[in-house]
This record gives C-alpha cells, sequence and structure tokens, in this order.
C-alpha cells in the first residue's frame, strides 16, 4: 500500500498536467456525464410520449430529431488521452472535430488545448477507468 502511495505522488508531482487542471478536467467529465443523463431521459420521454400519443390518438408522429446510429457509435467509443489533441472527452473530441454539420454549418475548434508532447501522463488515469 505504502509503494502504490508512493508511486501515485511520484506520477503527480512529475506529470505535466497542473492540480487545477486535472481537477477542471475532473469537473467538465462529471458535468457533461450529469447533462448527458438529463438530455437523453428528457429526450426518450419525449420520443416516448410522442409514439404512444400517435397511437392512442391514431394521428401521424410529429417530427422528433434524434442522432443517428452513427452519431452515438461516435461518441460511444472509450476515449483515450492524447498529448497532440487534448479534449476532455469522446464527445468533445466529435463536437469540435466536427468541421460542417449536417445543416451546413461550420464549427470551428473552440477550447483545444495546443500542447503537445508525448504519451499520455500517468496521472489521468481517470480517462480511461470508463467512468467517462
Amino acid at each position: 500500500m505504502l509503494s502504490s502511495l508512493l508511486l501515485t505522488c511520484v506520477a503527480r508531482c512529475t506529470s505535466p498536467i497542473s492540480y487545477l487542471q486535472l481537477r477542471f478536467w475532473r469537473d467538465y467529465v462529471h458535468e457533461e456525464s450529469s447533462l448527458m443523463d438529463s438530455y437523453t431521459t428528457k429526450h426518450a420521454k419525449q420520443l416516448a410520449e410522442r409514439n404512444v400519443k400517435s397511437f392512442f390518438y391514431k394521428t401521424p408522429p410529429e417530427e422528433i430529431i434524434t442522432p443517428s446510429n452513427k452519431d452515438w457509435e461516435k461518441i460511444s467509443s472509450l476515449y483515450t488521452f492524447s498529448t497532440n489533441d487534448n479534449y476532455y472527452s469522446t464527445l468533445h473530441r466529435v463536437m469540435e472535430d466536427c468541421q460542417e454539420a449536417d445543416n451546413g454549418m461550420i464549427r470551428l475548434t473552440s477550447v483545444k488545448s495546443n500542447d503537445s508532447g508525448g504519451r499520455a501522463p500517468a496521472v489521468l488515469s481517470f480517462v480511461d477507468d470508463g467512468s467517462v
């Protein structure tokens, strides 16, 4: 247990990522996850209500825009940290890399770090542990 504590301390002390940046990153991941849960619950409820109303009232269903399977697959992949493209999550990477949306609007990159370096620091292990 002592060696584990020592390794954690050394990894954090030698990390190029500051404590505040790491804290921001964890907060971002938590907020994104909470918002995603909230939005998916709300959207699923709207879709279910639309289908039930359409069934009982025998009316054509109103249009509700839902992301395609391809879009869901893009944001569902495991996010791995890269010092070349510092995004905070898979969703962040997909949205920032999206140059031209389906509606024809051009999206420019906004909050991407310009830092470049070697491999991912050990202190960022929380990114790949499945909690993202």
